[in-house]
């Protein structure tokens, strides 16, 4: 019987089976979840604010009141990330305006599909940031990505960036421009990535998934899951908060005490 109880396939998940499948296992097994802290969470204000500044065309007084209250209501704490993430949603709105991509028809579009379309077995879902369809040649979905280090190419950012919209493109059809717009407090850069690295990068994201699937079957307790990669290497920055290490430690204690 599956350990995977309600489980659907996800673009985070694809990158955690390949990246540090341990936090796939704390997560969909344990449900011990792995805690952000403020720069994961920017980009929850500068996305919105942007999209808000789109919308709205409000003062600058009112972006910045509405990105403090987002910040706030998601927990987040430092006062530095917050401007952070403040100057890239006014810089994500001024690029966009920039490129005629004034105010996207749908925002956090939800993407699925079902597994059996797809080679799989589970079902797969997705949210996508910006989606434009009117006054383009083409169906655009641009994805927002807040960094301190904006890539100067697609070659130097991240593959699994490729991968999620890879897997979107799919989910959404195959006839839409896949972009990422990388955005600090100071630079931007838009990448558009070709028809053809979201094919490939789909068939890896593919990949991925299936072994997902291949390991359920196969892992019929929670230690057969544990057991089935390596220790975590704790000095990983994935491991920083103390309590989320200490809950990981007291899994692989126990599986390797019963060993």
């Amino acid at each position: 019987m599956s350990l995977l109880k309600n489980y659907k396939h996800s673009a985070s998940s694809g990158s955690k089976i390949k990246n540090v499948p341990q936090l796939f296992v704390a997560d969909k097994i344990f449900n011990i979840k792995q805690p952000y802290g403020d720069a994961a969470i920017r980009g929850n204000v500068a996305e919105p604010m942007a999209y808000y500044i789109l919308a709205k065309d409000p003062t600058r007084e009112q972006a910045i009141d509405y990105a403090a209250k987002k910040w706030k209501k998601i927990g987040g704490q430092s006062d530095d990330e917050l401007q952070f993430a403040i100057a890239c949603g006014f810089k994500i709105a001024e690029f966009l305006q920039s490129m005629q991509l004034a105010r996207p028809e749908k925002y956090q579009e939800r993407v699925f599909g079902k597994g059996t379309d797809f080679g799989l077995e589970r079902d797969i879902h997705g949210f996508l940031d910006f989606s434009y369809f009117k006054k383009v040649p083409k169906a655009t979905v641009v994805d927002i990505k807040t960094t301190k280090r904006v890539p100067s190419s697609i070659e130097t950012c991240s593959y699994d960036h490729i991968l999620q919209q890879s897997l979107y493109w799919k989910l959404s059809g195959e006839n839409r421009k896949f972009a990422l717009l990388y955005v600090s407090d100071k630079k931007t850069n838009y990448l558009e990535i070709s028809e053809n690295e979201l094919r490939k990068g789909y068939e890896i994201m593919k990949f991925n998934l299936q072994l997902i699937e291949r390991l359920d079957k196969k892992c019929k307790s929670k230690a057969d899951w544990l057991l089935s990669f390596p220790y975590p290497d704790l000095s990983s920055f994935y491991f920083s908060d103390k309590k989320f290490k200490e809950q990981i430690i007291n899994l692989y204690e126990g599986v390797i005490e019963n060993e």
